[in-house]
């Protein structure tokens, strides 16, 4: 069995973007650790903790809580405080992630890579999946890092498939969803744009050409990969976006998980690709 190690920048990135396959990895007998790179100190602040209250270990309840659902064995941290998003006046915190520099950083992960003695790092596609500083620094770090290891792990790197996302996008019951929130006063050319566009104004994901490995997850995962995410149920405007979605349309939406794998020329398979 391997010990596979996942790196996401905040607290809540793990339900939406490898939660099925940390899922499948647990039970068929893997080491599944993951690692934030920051304490996403600038999500939301949910109403009960008011001014005041401490968000960070908040949100720390809610991994831990979103671990337990999926099986990871071991949450770790990288210590860097949330960057916040594009051109926000937080990318200068000299403490969060954005200014850090990539090899400190990348110290910092292969200690833990080391310590595990990983066999697997997942980290970000070369645009962080959607272009949010702190993603792209994990596609930076986590690449560096696997150069850094004692034992250099098998790199893989999550992503969105540009290509199955417009389908979705295109299908009846995904055209329906968007059609009743257009009644509620949404612009439906909007809400594609902004499930299409990342942080940075760039398209979110990369072309199914650039893809290795595709993992279709049975309907019990996707289950438990709902109810992951509802662990994080602070975080309203992303994650209550997401399970506001139908089931169905849910199920579409996230039910495939994909990965790079840098090096590799083959063409998109649908399989397992941990054992």
């Amino acid at each position: 069995m391997s010990t596979i190690v996942f790196l996401h920048a905040h607290p809540d990135d793990e339900t939406s973007q490898t939660a099925g396959m940390m899922a499948i990895a647990s039970r068929g007998g893997h080491r599944v650790v993951t690692v934030f790179a920051t304490d996403g100190d600038h999500g939301e602040r949910p109403e009960h903790l008011g001014p005041d209250g401490d968000l960070v270990e908040h949100r720390r309840v809610e991994a831990r809580a979103a671990a337990s659902v999926l099986g990871v064995e071991r949450l770790d941290w990288l210590g860097y405080r949330d960057s916040g998003m594009t051109g926000w006046a937080q990318n200068d915190d000299p403490l969060c992630l954005h200014s850090a520099g990539t090899d400190d950083a990348a110290a910092r992960l292969t200690r833990i890579l080391d310590r595990e003695d990983a066999d697997v790092l997942v980290g970000y596609d070369h645009h962080g999946n959607y272009g949010h500083p702190d993603h792209l620094a994990v596609h930076r770090i986590a690449r560096r890092a696997v150069e850094l290891a004692a034992r250099r792990p098998r790199l893989m790197e999550a992503t969105t498939n540009q290509d199955a996302q417009r389908e979705m996008l295109d299908s009846p019951g995904a055209a329906e969803f968007l059609a009743t929130l257009a009644a509620g006063g949404m612009d439906v050319d909007e809400l594609r744009r902004m499930i299409l566009t990342g942080d940075d104004g760039l398209p979110v994901g990369v072309p199914q050409s650039e893809i290795a490995w595709a993992i279709d997850l049975p309907a019990d995962v996707v289950e438990l990969k709902r109810r992951a995410m509802e662990c994080h149920a602070s975080q309203t405007s992303d994650i209550g976006m997401m399970l506001a979605l139908p089931p169905d349309i849910y199920a579409v939406t996230f039910g495939t998980e994909y990965l790079i794998e840098p090096g590799s020329d083959q063409p998109m398979r649908r399989g397992w690709p941990f054992d």
